[in-house]
């Protein structure tokens, strides 16, 4: 399989969708409960509050007043709102009165591009809202899971957060293997100085291995705060679970420190052995001009225009001439030898 990954720079130079493909339309949200799930596209009254019965909401709104229609009964603040819909948002954990929101940013590798999707979060008592403006895969997966999803229901809402993060967390830890993977298939071409090798590859896997680690540094801060202020609200069960994610993604950054720091000694392996083969030319073509100075002062010595000169009258003038001249390059070449230059 062809890898090829693109700077943090190129994410955005996506190829664009071909001209007449149809659109799919991924506003259906759904109601999850420990007794139904319900799909639909449009709810007149909002969704509704579940009280102490355990919710799972999962919402693809259209725009801002599509999300503040369905949640008008949660009395979501529009900052939160705002920051759903905002591309550039951080990945953050903001506690309010009565919900927590969380942004986090899954990694994806998409026909060898690396891109990047957030994941929103609302967490009440007990009721877990999501929010996405597109398809994410690893939610759908979940939902089209009913027996799975009410068993975490019964354990409770932040089961369905945790096993959303566990698995892209997961995710991004195969996509960083998989990284490493394509650099050992560079790192002999690199280390040989070989012809086949685009060093461009190379900076384009250490910057995509930079971007992961700055946003699983982030999620880390994030499971950091779960665990010192989110805790107590939820169950002593889960306590274990965030552990276990938070563990995986300090091994994430662990791997990608050990990748990066291969990375950086293979470049500058290369950049030696670059240098050197760079020096052995030069001193190459220095010693042949070296020795072909003086050659050419004998030949343009004689190339004098003047009607009398040296030898020239002499039988074996050309021939004593070529043989001095070699003798002169051998010469060079045995002190270039004994001084150690060749």
């Amino acid at each position: 399989m062809a890898y090829r990954f693109l700077s943090w720079l190129s994410l955005k130079k996506r190829p664009s969708a071909a001209k007449g493909a149809p659109k799919k339309d991924w506003h259906e949200h759904h109601i999850v409960t420990l007794k139904s799930h319900e799909k639909f596209r449009t709810k007149e009254e909002g969704i509704p509050l579940f009280g102490k019965r355990a919710a799972w909401v999962h919402l693809y709104p259209k725009n801002e007043k599509d999300l503040v229609h369905l949640l008008k009964r949660y009395d979501i603040h529009p900052l939160t709102v705002e920051d759903i819909f905002n591309l550039s948002n951080r990945i953050k954990r903001e506690k309010f009165p009565h919900y927590t929101y969380f942004c986090f940013r899954g990694v994806h590798l998409t026909g060898g591009y690396i891109s990047t999707k957030d994941f929103n979060f609302i967490l009440t008592k007990n009721t877990i809202i999501t929010v996405s403006e597109g398809v994410r895969n690893t939610i759908d997966a979940l939902l089209a899971d009913k027996k799975l999803c009410q068993e975490l229901l019964k354990k409770g809402p932040e089961f369905i957060l945790h096993k959303i993060l566990d698995v892209e967390t997961d995710h991004t830890l195969h996509i960083v293997r998989d990284i490493d993977v394509a650099f050992e298939r560079n790192e002999d071409l690199l280390l040989t100085f070989s012809a086949k090798l685009d060093i461009a590859t190379v900076f384009e896997l250490k910057s995509s291995l930079a971007l992961t680690k700055k946003l699983i540094l982030a999620h880390k801060d994030i499971f950091d705060e779960i665990h010192l202020y989110d805790m107590k609200d939820f169950s002593e069960a889960s306590e274990a679970f965030y552990r276990d994610v938070r563990d995986h993604a300090l091994k994430i950054i662990d791997i990608i420190d050990g990748i990066s720091q291969a990375i950086t000694s293979a470049v500058e392996a290369y950049n030696t052995i670059s240098t050197k083969r760079t020096n052995d030319i030069i001193r190459i073509l220095t010693i042949m001009t070296a020795i072909m100075l003086p050659l050419t002062l004998i030949t343009g010595y004689f190339g004098m225009n003047f009607k009398h000169l040296p030898m020239t009258e002499d039988y074996y003038g050309y021939l004593k001439t070529i043989v001095g001249m070699g003798g002169l390059a051998v010469l060079m070449v045995l002190f270039f030898m004994k001084k150690k230059w060749l």
